[in-house]
């Protein structure tokens, strides 16, 4: 599970500095090295493959899967380097968009929702999860406005937005990783 957090703000670093104390045993969440070999599977009920610009849109009950990956929505963009066809982000919108990927050497998924989600392939593999967001392992979760994970170095930032009436909600099970609690509400 993302298990580090780097910024907050609003002079939480203390709260941060326990958080990651408490959390630093389950560290370890890195994308499978196997999925990034895998082939792209989409199924849509209407696709737009420009190849000269490197883009793609895919419209209706839109599935994306690669390996562990998989990635739903309403909308996707999909934007890739026109001439390797190597994928570069994905934008995703849905009520909600959803993302799951099975982290190397781990037995729980990494799930995570949002009206809006933003998956960068190039750069530091992140999603970015955006307009009202959770992001959860087990029973560990991340909710906030926006909510970015960079997975490759296991690292998360929630951030309650420019309304600070909106607050971000984190719940961590710190010596119980794999607990299921019922009831959640994901």
């Amino acid at each position: 599970m993302p298990h580090r957090i780097a910024e907050w703000g609003l002079g939480w670093s203390l709260l941060v500095t326990v958080m990651i104390a408490l959390l630093a045993p389950y560290s370890n969440s890195v994308a499978r090295d196997s999925d990034r070999d895998q082939p792209i599977k989409l199924s849509a009920n209407q696709a737009e493959i420009d190849n000269v610009k490197g883009v793609s849109v895919y419209r209706g009950d839109v599935v994306l899967t690669q390996g562990t990956l998989r990635i739903t929505g309403e909308v996707m963009h999909i934007y890739y380097a026109p001439d390797s066809r190597a994928l570069d982000r994905i934008i995703v919108e849905g009520h909600p968009a959803t993302y799951r990927e099975l982290p190397e050497g781990e037995s729980e998924y990494v799930h995570a929702k949002a009206p809006r989600m933003e998956y960068y392939e190039t750069g530091p593999r992140r999603i970015r999860l955006l307009q009202g967001a959770t992001l959860w392992q087990g029973s560990n979760t991340f909710r906030g406005n926006q909510v970015v994970y960079d997975i490759e170095a296991d690292h998360v930032e929630a951030h309650s937005g420019k309304d600070k009436t909106k607050r971000i909600h984190i719940t961590i099970y710190p010596n119980q990783p794999h607990a299921k609690q019922a009831g959640e509400g994901r």
